[in-house]
């Protein structure tokens, strides 16, 4: 019995070759004789043979687990490639020109250096529009290439770049969109966010400031308001003509003529409405000559003794901007009715520092005059107060409590030639309390 269980003839083939007798040629080998209990072994495969083929069930386990893996492979693949899309496409946009680019104090320079225009986008990535907002800066720049504009575009981040934010927009609000013109800001300030609107902005300015004509007939055609000039372009005053120009090209078309002599004026409404230049040649007083024909600005009133000074656009420059004087500034409107609350604690405060020789109290109704300066004075909202130190023209805009104590404790804080030892905040009464609502 364990002859015949162990014999070489009971074994499997490959184990019969290892050296036991084979059956002969034609012969079958006789079927051994097994123990019911004992299992038959597994056959093992001889060394580089193929495997024997699995059952179909395990197939498809097989091919779903190769599946699995290269899908697995694959979204891995892809949710990489989707990542650093999303991370290099911004960068590729902004340096052929399709995209806005990131400034920082870091590149601010050399951006400027390398652009001779730009617009740039002041933003807060706070504001709950952000992500409209930014959507619709983008495709307004891809307009503007359609269009053949190829003006530069750049965003700052005012949350991560304060300094910039302070310099260039130092009263806000965001997001703003400002026109730079050889690294320098313009008065050009705008809060546009629909698409449209960008590409009307940047196009508008994107052109040659100065149309030569043949004559001042051509430029009466021009437009209703128009500077025409007529001098020698070998002249100083060309610069001169060409900066202004760039200053004020939402405003005012400016021609030129290259002929002898020398004619500037300004040409609006009608035959009678003429304005001749005869200033000196020089840029502060041209540019001065052109803001105060621009401003938009009541008839000079008469002047009132004991309250608040009463300005228009044309005595704007004369009373806000003084050399060796503060100047406290209340911009309102007569429709406002926060404003009409106001009024009577800021007529207080002009009485209160009257005969103060450093200090001036004044007000202007901006619904009816605009600022020569809008590149320094804006607002949004009325009331709007303003503080203006002696001999600068970057005002400091005030937030608190609208009361006469507040206001002088604001003044002081903010001077750089100081104020008398008389007007003491603490002993200010005020119209209006402290439970009132503030600036």
């Amino acid at each position: 019995r364990a002859e015949i269980l162990f014999s070489p003839l009971s074994l499997p083939p490959w184990r019969a070759a290892a050296g036991a007798a084979r059956p002969a040629v034609g012969a079958c080998a006789p079927t051994p004789t097994r123990c019911p209990e004992m299992p038959r072994p597994a056959p093992v495969p001889a060394a580089g043979a193929a495997e024997p083929p699995a059952k179909p069930h395990r197939l498809a386990e097989q091919r779903a687990a190769r599946r699995q893996l290269s899908c697995g492979r694959a979204m891995s693949l892809r949710s990489n490639s989707v990542v650093l899309v999303a991370a290099l496409l911004p960068m590729c946009l902004a340096r052929i020109g399709y995209a806005p680019t990131d400034l920082s104090e870091s590149n601010w320079d050399e951006f400027m250096k390398s652009n001779e225009r730009a617009m740039v986008d002041f933003y807060d990535p706070s504001d709950p529009e952000w992500a409209f907002n930014n959507n619709e800066l983008q495709n307004a720049v891809r307009v503007t290439r359609r269009e053949g504009c190829d003006v530069p575009f750049a965003k700052v981040n005012v949350a991560q770049e304060a300094a910039l934010a302070r310099k260039y927009v130092p009263n806000g609000p965001f997001p703003q969109l400002m026109w730079f013109q050889h690294g320098e800001p313009t008065q050009y300030h705008r809060r546009l966010r629909k698409t449209d609107r960008i590409v009307d902005f940047a196009l508008s300015l994107d052109r040659i400031p100065i149309t030569e004509l043949k004559d001042e007939e051509e430029a009466k055609r021009v437009s209703s308001r128009v500077i025409y000039a007529q001098f020698p372009r070998s002249s100083p005053m060309y610069r001169v003509l060409e900066t202004v120009a760039l200053k004020h090209m939402d405003t005012v078309s400016i021609t030129f003529t290259d002929e002898s002599g020398f004619r500037i004026r300004l040409l609006q409404g009608g035959a009678d409405d003429v304005h001749d230049y005869d200033g000196p040649q020089t840029f502060d007083d041209f540019d001065r000559w052109v803001r105060r024909r621009l401003t938009r600005s009541e008839d000079v009133p008469e002047p009132q003794a004991g309250s608040a000074i009463a300005v228009v656009g044309q005595t704007f420059e004369d009373v806000v901007l003084q050399p060796n004087k503060d100047v406290l500034l209340l911009v309102y409107a007569t429709w406002c009715g926060f404003c009409r609350k106001f009024m009577p604690t800021w007529e207080e405060l002009a009485r209160r520092v009257h005969g103060t020789p450093q200090l001036v109290v004044a007000k202007m109704d901006g619904d009816l005059n605009d600022s020569p300066f809008p590149e320094e004075f804006r607002w949004s909202a009325f009331p709007t107060v303003f503080f203006v130190p002696a001999g600068q023209r970057s005002p400091v805009v005030f937030h608190g409590n609208r009361s006469v104590a507040h206001l002088l404790d604001f003044a002081r804080k903010n001077s750089k030639i100081g104020l008398p030892a008389e007007l003491d905040a603490s002993k200010a009464d005020s119209v209006v309390g402290p439970d009132e609502w503030e600036l």
